[in-house]
């Protein structure tokens, strides 16, 4: 009987081509009532309101919006339960690769309905045709090796429904509790490094060898398996210093619906936050990190990989040899370079004009990407960045950048001139890592100009406010943040 309001708030919305409100389920509908109000700096808030809310209303809530770059949606689960007690999500264990156990706790109610939705359909099912069970726990079996699903329950008394349990992935083979056991077994968690766009990056040790490894723990709901799979065994092949290596990866573990990578610990923070430490460096030490990361790139290059989402958040320094080591990180959009692959840009700072605009991306994206990483390095400020992100993305689609002497007082032509061949227009036309490690500035020993770290300071709190003063010698693995 009371006034629900549903209020999501969007940032960066631009120019809004389209917005709506939908009532995903039980039944999908189309509501009319939503408003979206633009506020300043690209910001709305999108709001629907229910006066008078019954039990029907109850169910998910899905808000979309669409601008010329993409859409972007947000959803919310309604319960309303007439002041009758809740019912608590089911808890799961996974028996096999078919079936589920579901247990739950009620004093309230004596009879339930059990249903499940396999991900991406949307659809609530009853696995016995709806026929109430009398027990607080229900086996689901013919379900489908390898797919996701998510477990609930409903009191027939008065049609409470309990919030969908966690999503859990079925193994392709029965050995879901091998995985888990073994996990546990090797490694002893310690503490969470990172939290990131589809994980969370945790510190560990081996229990046979002391070592200490990073966790990147991938849950299946916001990443399927095959995508983490394949990071893993691209990964795994990683031959080369300046690239971050995968030593294992498990299954549905340390809990099902999470896949767990074992990489190498990189015991630094994130090279800018390194150079930020300090009070100057010079063009010197540009050039020698530059070089570190083109190496690397040109390694991936000649295999027909492509990172392509090279940005300060994926680009590490390891402390722990007598020389800075840059460690490449973060294979989460990496393809095949043989594939034709369109993707979204992660960054839109360090973003080609080829993924903003959706084209096809490879190897001349990574050559992009590291011309502006190369100008930041240099200069502290970002070559295409403007006060909103249609004029940033018009800059870089008219590939609109200039070296202000405000910035670069004292750089050498011969960096300017290699910043000048790898940012162009055309794909094909752009310098790739085997010319630029070639390049006269990469053959230039001179130290040349100090450039102070204030400018690239600036970068990095715009960034990640209040997060720039890293202690270089924390172990961390890394960030992943999307800008």
């Amino acid at each position: 009987g009371t006034k629900v309001v549903l209020k999501c708030k969007v940032k960066n919305c631009g120019q809004v081509v389209k917005q709506n409100w939908k009532k995903l389920e039980p039944n999908l509908c189309i509501l009319r009532n939503g408003k979206f109000l633009e506020g300043e700096g690209d910001e709305g808030v999108a709001i629907l309101s229910i006066e008078n809310v019954k039990v029907s209303d109850s169910g998910t809530y899905s808000f979309t919006i669409t601008n010329e770059f993409g859409s972007v949606s947000c959803s919310a689960v309604l319960t309303v339960t007439n002041n009758y007690p809740p019912l608590p999500e089911p808890k799961i264990q996974v028996i096999s690769c078919t079936s589920v156990l579901l247990e739950w706790e009620s004093e309230s109610y004596t009879q339930f309905v059990v249903e499940y939705c396999r991900l991406g359909t949307g659809e609530w099912i009853s696995p016995n045709n709806s026929h109430p069970v009398n027990s607080q726990s229900f086996t689901v079996e013919n379900l489908i090796p390898g797919e996701t699903y998510s477990f609930r329950i409903m009191a027939t008394q008065n049609k409470i429904v309990s919030l969908p349990s966690v999503a859990v992935t079925l193994p392709l083979a029965d050995n879901l509790r091998w995985q888990q056991e073994q996990f546990k077994r090797r490694y002893i968690e310690l503490e969470e490094i990172d939290r990131g766009r589809f994980s969370v990056v945790r510190l560990a040790r081996d229990r046979g060898t002391g070592v200490e490894v990073a966790l990147k723990q991938v849950t299946r709901r916001k990443q399927p398996h095959h995508v983490t799979q394949a990071e893993y065994s691209l990964l795994a092949g990683m031959q080369h210093v300046n690239v971050i290596r995968s030593l294992a990866l498990f299954d549905n573990a340390p809990l099902p619906g999470i896949d767990t990578i074992v990489l190498e610990l990189v015991k630094g923070p994130l090279l800018f936050k390194y150079i930020c430490e300090k009070d100057q460096y010079n063009e010197a030490d540009v050039r020698a990190y530059s070089r570190q990361l083109m190496s690397a790139l040109h390694w991936l290059h000649q295999y027909n990989i492509a990172h392509l989402d090279v940005k300060p958040e994926n680009v590490m320094v390891d402390l722990s040899p007598p020389a800075p080591l840059l460690k490449l990180v973060d294979f989460g959009d990496s393809v095949n370079t043989s594939k034709n692959v369109i993707l979204p840009p992660a960054c839109l700072e360090f973003a080609s004009p080829e993924l903003v605009l959706g084209q096809p991306v490879g190897k001349h994206t990574d050559y992009w990407a590291a011309g502006v990483f190369l100008y930041v390095l240099l200069s502290g400020v970002s070559p295409f960045l403007d006060d909103s992100m249609e004029e940033t993305t018009a800059n870089i689609l008219k590939c609109d950048y200039c070296f202000p002497d405000e910035y670069f007082q004292g750089i050498s032509g011969e960096a300017k001139e290699l910043i000048g061949k790898m940012l162009v227009l055309v794909p094909s036309q752009r310098m790739d890592m085997d010319r630029c490690l070639d390049s006269v500035w990469m053959k230039k020993e001179d130290s040349s100009v100090v450039i102070p770290s204030s400018r690239l300071k600036t970068f990095m709190q715009r960034r990640h406010p209040m997060n720039v003063a890293t202690s270089p010698t924390s172990p961390v693995y890394y960030n992943e943040h999307m800008f």
